[in-house]
């Protein structure tokens, strides 16, 4: 593939038929990047390999977006994802609910539930 189809093959912007944020997640999202450590710009999505439960999903805190990242940007918030993690998480829907984050919809997308049983793995903030 020339550099040139592989540009336009690789979006940089995070449609909401990716990932959904719900308006309680992108609020909560908002208030803790306003209060982390100055230097940190963006919300990063990832994922992990999983145990029993299949793929481990997180959010850590960023300097900046990568070229290889696409993102969704809001007021107030950047939230980058990688080319990688963004294709285990298209259709899911980022939610924030008895103070924890919750990604929901990614069973078809893993062939997994997204959730563990008791290891507490893939636990974000």
């Amino acid at each position: 593939m020339s550099q040139a189809a592989a540009e336009v093959a690789f979006s940089t912007e995070i449609a909401d038929s990716d990932i959904h944020l719900t308006p309680v997640a992108r609020e909560k999202l908002v208030e803790l990047l306003r209060d982390a450590e100055p230097g940190l710009k963006v919300v990063r999505v990832f994922v992990s390999g999983g145990g029993c439960g299949g793929m481990a999903y997180g959010m850590t805190f960023g300097e900046g977006a990568t070229e290889y990242d696409s993102v969704l940007e809001g007021e107030n918030l950047t939230l980058a994802v990688d080319a990688v993690a963004l294709n285990y998480l298209q259709g899911s829907e980022i939610d924030f609910a008895n103070d924890s984050f919750v990604f929901s919809n990614v069973f078809s997308s893993v062939g997994g539930s997204g959730a563990c049983g008791g290891c507490g793995g893939g636990r974000g903030f």
